[in-house]
């Protein structure tokens, strides 16, 4: 097996192996290869592998990167920045709040402002497209049939992933799926949500089928950070409760648990253990390609502050983003959870600032408690997907089938590692209310809480509740940018209500 955590760090010196030299702005083209052939590329396992490490350069904590199709640059999904993925998928809840977007603070957001490099998500779909070309070319390459196996399988993980994101924060969109169309200019429209579902989950069953693919790499020092079964798996458990396929995700969620992940005994362990048990999914972090998420939260003046047991000591930071107080509220005073979380700290001159002392905006969600020294960059892997997450979303599948009484030893697991009390007597509804404040808790900071309010139909419940009058019901997706419907002149459709 190749060498992977150290070579995901520079997995751009790999993308511009297959991509042509950039020519126009066009987000639809997805710029693919040039000079290679099947005499010169995908014949060994080293093409195979720097084909296939090109397409994780979305799913990195980058700063940001040009993409050399249209030589703009654009964060990566899981950055810490405010535009990209990851923060959009909290920014726009009740668990974090940041001033620096009005438009995002205050869902004024449209087609017109999802441009250049405030577009960091929907311009990733060329590289759907490069995945087609990649899982193509290694198919017909000739090569050892386990080798191909593994690479095709890896690679059609990462193209439904993103297509997930895509659906996620668009709806179906018109990606590249038959090698054949891949050099064709024509623009096709965007297909039903059940077609491109279809397709997701028939990339996510292929890999979890494939003998060759590991179950997971937490043990594999040299491969973390790379796509395996369990990964597929959850990002199959994400599909199906996005749609609310519950039996599917009951059914999916119950093969994870009999997988090898487990809970671990300390919650703040799960953010400071590399490749720990608990982990499903994390982004392999270091000095140069780090977790910016720490460097966002501290204020300006901070000198020190409690996580937990654990000091932490430095200096200012950007202070972009914040829990607000009604979000922190809602744990128990003795939830184990809270040791991840900074509520009071001690600023310059020894002043002590607080909820109630020289008050603060909302408390400090460090999660990584780990972190050593001035900053900005942490060297701490980012948590994607774990398996709390899995023991919630099985709970919640089982309460939405046939009601609580099946589902209260998965999230009872959850809650007693919290320290709180297990749930029993309630009825369905109750749970439904419960579950989502429990994700909430257990989940901050993590990329779920956009999600978990539209399923249960809170998201623009809860923006109005926080004032946000403009908040309207079809901002449950985010617009296609407006220079994608120019470029297809009228064939891809806008969403509904922009």
């Amino acid at each position: 097996m190749k060498q992977f955590k150290f070579n995901i760090k520079i997995c751009l010196t790999a993308l511009i192996l297959l991509i042509a030299v950039p020519g126009c702005e066009d987000i639809l083209e997805p710029k693919l290869f040039s000079d290679l052939t099947e005499d010169n590329f995908f014949k060994t396992e080293d093409d195979f592998f720097a084909a296939v490490i090109g397409l994780y350069n979305p799913f990195t904590s980058h700063w940001g990167d040009t993409d050399p199709g249209d030589d703009i640059w654009y964060a990566a999904l899981y950055n810490a920045n405010n535009r990209t993925y990851l923060l959009r998928s909290m920014l726009t809840t009740d668990e974090l709040y940041n001033d620096w977007d009005a438009n995002l603070q205050n869902f004024t957001w449209g087609p017109s402002t999802w441009t250049g490099t405030d577009e960091s998500t929907y311009v990733k779909i060329r590289f759907v497209a490069r995945a087609t070309d990649v899982i193509d070319k290694i198919q017909n390459s000739g090569a050892n049939e386990n080798i191909i196996n593994l690479y095709v399988a890896e690679a059609k993980i990462l193209r439904a992933w993103l297509m997930y994101v895509l659906y996620d924060f668009y709806g179906p969109v018109n990606v590249k799926l038959d090698p054949a169309t891949l050099n064709n200019t024509e623009i096709l429209p965007r297909p039903s949500a059940t077609e491109y579902c279809a397709a997701v989950e028939q990339d996510l069953l292929d890999a979890i089928a494939t003998e060759e693919l590991p179950d997971w790499y937490n043990d594999d020092a040299n491969n973390w950070g790379r796509a395996s079964r369990g990964l597929a798996r959850m990002l199959l458990l994400k599909l199906y409760m996005h749609n609310k396929e519950w039996e599917k995700a009951e059914e999916v969620g119950m093969e994870i648990v009999g997988m090898d992940y487990e809970l671990l005994d300390d919650y703040q362990d799960i953010f400071t253990v590399t490749a720990n048990n608990e982990l499903i999914y994390a982004i392999p972090c270091n000095a140069s390609t780090p977790n910016w998420w720490p460097q966002h939260m501290f204020p300006g003046g901070f000198v020190s502050g409690m996580a937990g047991d654990v000091t932490i000591t430095r200096g200012s930071g950007w202070y972009g983003y914040s829990m607000p107080w009604e979000f922190f509220d809602k744990f128990e005073t003795t939830d184990q959870r809270l040791n991840t979380i900074i509520y009071e700290y001690i600023g310059r001159g020894d002043t002590i600032i607080g909820r109630e002392y020289n008050g603060i905006r909302g408390a400090i969600p460090l999660k990584y408690t780990s972190i050593v020294g001035e900053g900005p960059e942490y060297p701490i892997d980012v948590v994607v997907f774990r398996y709390a997450e899995v023991l919630l979303s099985v709970a919640e599948a089982i309460n939405e089938q046939r009601g609580p009484d099946d589902a209260y030893e998965y999230v009872n697991e959850v809650r007693e590692r919290a320290g709180v009390d297990p749930w029993s007597g309630l009825t369905q509804a109750e749970f439904r209310d419960a579950i989502l404040d429990e994700r909430g808790r257990e989940l901050f900071g993590e990329g779920a809480r956009r999600q978990d309010l539209i399923r249960h139909g809170k998201f623009i419940e809860y923006a109005q509740d926080r004032g946000i009058t403009d908040a309207e019901s079809h901002e449950i997706l985010f617009p296609i940018p407006q220079s994608v419907i120019i470029e297809s002149d009228g064939v891809v459709e806008q969403n509904e209500g922009y």
